[in-house]
């Protein structure tokens, strides 16, 4: 692993050097050239060079590359099949490593626990690693280890992108990404506490009881730590590979259609939803289930929250600029000016483009229009408050317009949000937290 002050010099070269490289051909074509293979020399060079340096240092590099390469509604190919790769199949630790540490997380040796334990991972991503194994009772389980240091190195990496996200917010007045890294700093430091995603992920487990086409795995409390978590293991192959889906006998269309109506149901609903479904945190089985994995970053609204999206999507839909301006501000949302046609116009970005347009995912055409509209409004009245909770939600829904690009969903969300919208919350006993449990990932007061 490599020192902070390393790590700060290898992260800020490659933001020069992909922030001077697409800088260069944006002055080319300003003067005319035709810049075309200029950008996807430039692609390719950039989304290797992320690649590269997210296998290099690991930690919150590898986030940022799962998050991007579920993109394939706004990102180049080349980067989706690039940064892709790190979705579940992160260079692993040695056993020799992992084993000790396993040992030391159950206070005990590994055999007294596991009768059989796969020393080769399943999976590796970026805070951990899983690895496939049987209890003495036969049961088939799946081990999920932390790195032993990824705590320090994440808030390392979190103190070093605050940093570049400040000078290129100075650099580029129309790309302020401050708040976002705010909320990261927030919420990731709690996904490295296994104890909180094992209770979301049993939160899950209640909330979605009735459906018979999903599952989430039951956690084996008994054997779980802070560092490492034991669940039954669930196979599959990952939601965007269309020949699994098709070898399941699974329509790609069909899988889109239920990614949005069961998101749709977690977060209209039950107001508690999985707040990072990348491909790799997916799977479907080959009787079709799908399989929801990874619990650490999982949200339950704060009261009031849930009605409050639903009453924000109802105005976008109606196109009623006062009522979606009254609707953001009562989330939580403030401009420098108190104006309705800023917030009728993010509202447009946030889900009217894909209600009038009968889309589920972002494509370039969308792009144009806001990429030249949007940032102009918010610089002429800047959003000055924004909730941490809605930009998960604007998370959940980047992630799911990505995934519907890979399996070509032609969905129409209007329709698919319809029912959820005239329906009632879940009663306390399903969406509520239990006394004495924080099952979310609200801040401790």
């Amino acid at each position: 692993m490599h020192s902070r002050p390393r790590r700060f010099l290898i992260q800020a070269w490659l933001v020069a050097r992909v922030y001077v490289g697409y800088k260069r051909i944006q002055i080319l074509t300003r003067l005319g050239r035709d810049t075309q293979s200029a950008f996807d020399r430039c692609h390719e060079r950039s989304a290797q060079a992320i690649y590269d340096m997210a296998v290099r240092l690991e930690g919150l590099p590898i986030k940022v590359c799962q998050f991007l390469g579920s993109r394939a509604d706004v990102l180049p190919r080349t980067y989706i099949s690039t940064l892709s790769q790190l979705q579940d199949r992160v260079p692993a630790r040695p056993m020799e490593q992992i084993g000790p540490f396993i040992d030391a997380q159950l206070g005990r040796a590994s055999e007294q626990v596991f009768a059989e334990f796969d020393r080769t991972p399943v999976a590796s991503a970026s805070l951990a690693q899983v690895h496939r194994a049987r209890l003495h009772d036969g049961r088939e389980v799946a081990v999920k280890v932390q790195y032993p240091e990824i705590d320090r190195i994440v808030h390392s990496d979190l103190a070093n992108f605050k940093f570049f996200v400040k000078v290129l917010s100075k650099l580029e007045r129309n790309f302020d990404f401050t708040v976002v890294i705010n909320e990261v700093e927030k919420y990731v430091p709690l996904e490295l506490d296994f104890e909180n995603e094992a209770r979301n992920a049993t939160r899950m487990k209640e909330c979605l009881a009735a459906r018979t086409d999903v599952r989430v795995p039951t956690v084996i409390e008994e054997h779980s730590s802070r560092r490492v978590l034991v669940m039954e293991y669930a196979p599959g192959t990952r939601v965007t590979d269309l020949d699994g889906l098709r070898d399941a006998g699974v329509d790609p269309q069909e899988m889109s259609k239920r990614l949005i109506d069961l998101f749709s149901e977690m977060i209209l609903v039950h107001g508690f939803f999985h707040a990072d479904p990348h491909p790799g945190n997916m799977l479907v089985q080959p009787d079709g289930c799908l399989v929801l994995l990874d619990f650490g970053l999982a949200k339950e609204f704060a009261p009031g929250f849930r009605e409050g999206i639903t009453k924000l999507v109802m105005s976008i839909m109606t196109g009623d600029k006062v009522q979606i301006g009254r609707a953001f501000r009562d989330l939580g949302f403030r401009t420098r000016e108190d104006r309705d046609d800023t917030l009728a116009l993010l509202g447009e970005a946030f889900l009217g483009w894909a209600l009038k347009n009968q889309k589920s995912y972002a494509d370039a055409d969308m792009l144009a229009q806001f990429n030249e509209s949007l940032p102009t409004a918010l610089k002429e009245n800047p959003l000055i408050e924004v909730p941490g909770d809605i930009l998960l939600v604007e998370r959940v829904s980047s992630l799911l317009s990505g995934i519907g690009k890979q399996l070509g969903s032609h969905v129409d969300i209007g329709a698919a949000l319809l029912p959820y919208l005239a329906a009632p919350p879940a009663p306390a006993s399903e969406s509520a937290p239990r006394p004495g449990v924080d099952l979310t990932l609200q801040e401790k007061s």
